[in-house]
């Protein structure tokens, strides 16, 4: 009987160390393909600087537009605040027209412009359903779309041009 326990406890020891050395070597081989092997960046990052410039100067002049109008949260009535989202609407709607216009060369370039034009249209038909709200119901808040994850539609615009080094394709902010 003694023998079938010190079998016993020999193995455990064993199965343990094996189990620690496998355990250590897919730490180290983690590591070491996150150093040496995985890609580097964020994988939102549009490669392609001509887009990049010829998008930050489309947003600038939109953003120029916009800070022309006065803002829509001073407006003294719903009506005249739907006015001025009106106009700001319509500037935004070109930009996104003019940036969907521009070429790029790559498919996870596309894929991400694509996905960041999106979330404008999104944000674009949030405008108009305020607009329409305000028209109807008088003075209320804006209501924005969540993601799946919850948060708004316009943490993820705005994260995408933050990572782009895009500040004029930032949400004007101007109701």
């Amino acid at each position: 009987m003694k023998e079938k326990i010190s079998k016993k406890s020999n193995f455990v020891p064993t199965a343990s160390s094996l189990l620690k050395i496998v355990a250590v070597a897919g730490i180290i081989g983690l590591w070491a393909y996150a150093f040496f092997f995985a890609p580097s960046g964020n994988p939102d990052r549009v490669e392609n600087e001509v887009w990049l410039e010829k998008a930050e100067t489309i947003c600038s002049q939109a953003l120029n537009k916009i800070d022309l109008l006065p803002l829509a949260k001073e407006s003294r009535t719903p009506a005249d605040r739907a006015e001025l989202i009106t106009q700001g609407t319509q500037v935004l709607e070109k930009m996104t027209t003019s940036l969907a216009a521009l070429p790029l060369n790559s498919e996870k370039d596309n894929f991400n412009t694509n996905s960041w034009l999106s979330d404008w249209d999104t944000y674009l038909g949030d405008r108009r359903n305020h607009v329409k709200r305000l028209t109807e119901l008088g003075d209320i808040e804006p209501l924005l779309t969540a993601t799946d994850n919850g948060k708004s539609v316009l943490e993820r615009m705005n994260g995408f041009a933050r990572v782009n080094d895009l500040d004029s394709c930032l949400d004007p902010g101007d109701f």
